[in-house]
């Protein structure tokens, strides 16, 4: 399949080769084992034969793939959801956190090492109009307003159109990259107005305080440390689209195991009322597993919501802006569609309410 690639996009590595090795180490932080039901294989009275005809359910090890700024996973494992829903099953969640979001768990998943994943519509777009085939199940968290283009302190800059002939950091092929791009736009400039230059969160973070740039995507718990060094906000994502998070899955393994996807949802929702009904209680055990500053996480914390649907508003028109904004920049072909990325079916059938 010829791609034609946007200039700002073309040195993005789309991740979606094999990883060496085998397993997935790289980035596993815990585990949330069920323990299966082994009471048929106790042994039998003195005077009878031991026969070997209930033998323990096979494990199913299942590896989620987990981001360190979000929340819902860390607080189902904390609160043993996993283990709850699928005690006696035989399945075991692992979660595993991938400090390179959303294309290292593209990569992961494209592998094998990894069956279910949270990540953003333009990795999962991408990773598809590549050939991955991965399933959006539901959304997962939701940001309205809470990611921010910043301008250095000694920028000079005030309005997007001062960020002419500057460097910008930004993560390529992620949300804050489309996001970008369409401030950019409806600004009335084009990314050859502008040098993007791709950076990690963290390392646009701390260009931007240097002065190494003058102007970052930032989002959740970097938002103190920016607002900190003076940077100054010049839009946030209230003017570009909601950013979204989804659960995905690889196809082969929402064909194979759709009850496992279906309890993951159940987790999710569970996990997002204790949330809703705790958010203190949230931030400080966040605070606890991650070693974040507390007023850091509170600030990451809120620049979310948690949100486990399949509504059009919330889950489906965040890929299909997304679909869109790629077919027009000409980064990917036209012939995927949004029926090829979003199943409900797993949703429907799990249980959980909108």
């Amino acid at each position: 399949m010829k791609k034609k690639i946007l200039s700002s996009i073309a040195a993005a590595t789309l991740l979606v080769g094999t990883l060496a090795g085998c397993g997935s180490s790289s980035g596993n932080v815990s585990a949330s084992a069920a323990t299966p039901n082994n009471s048929a294989t106790e042994a039998p009275a003195a005077t009878e034969a031991k026969t070997d005809s209930a033998a323990p359910a096979e494990e199913l090890e299942v590896h989620l793939g987990d981001q360190p700024s979000f929340f819902i996973l860390k607080i189902a494992e904390k609160n043993g959801y996993f283990e709850d829903e699928f005690a006696g099953s035989g399945v075991k969640i692992i979660v595993d956190n991938f400090v390179n979001q959303g294309s290292a768990i593209v990569e992961a998943m494209n592998a094998g090492d990894v069956q279910l994943g949270v990540l953003g519509t333009m990795p999962l777009v991408t990773a598809d109009a590549n050939g991955s085939g991965f399933v959006a199940i539901s959304s997962v968290n939701l940001s309205v307003d809470g990611f921010k283009l910043y301008a250095g302190a000694d920028s000079g800059v005030k309005t997007i159109n001062d960020f002419k002939g500057k460097k910008i950091a930004v993560k390529f092929s992620s949300n804050e990259h489309e996001m970008l791009l369409t401030l950019l736009s409806n600004a009335g400039l084009t990314d050859t107005d502008v040098e993007i230059v791709n950076m990690s969160a963290d390392d646009s973070l701390n260009s931007l305080i240097s002065g190494d740039v003058a102007g970052a995507i930032l989002k959740g718990d970097q938002l103190d440390a920016a607002n900190s060094s003076g940077a100054v906000i010049v839009a946030d994502n209230s003017q570009s689209g909601i950013i979204e998070n989804l659960l995905i899955s690889r196809p082969d393994f929402a064909a194979e195991h759709p009850e496992v996807i279906e309890g993951v949802l159940r987790v999710l929702e569970r996990a997002k009322v204790w949330i809703d009904e705790n958010p203190e209680e949230t931030v400080n055990i966040f605070v606890e597993l991650t070693n974040t500053d507390p007023a850091t996480a509170k600030t990451s914390f809120e620049s979310r919501t948690r949100s486990i649907s399949v509504d059009d508003d919330k889950f489906v028109a965040p890929i299909e802006r997304t679909l869109a904004f790629l077919k027009g920049q000409g980064t990917i072909e036209d012939k995927l569609k949004i029926e090829d990325i979003v199943d409900k079916s797993f949703y429907e059938a799990s249980g959980v309410s909108k």
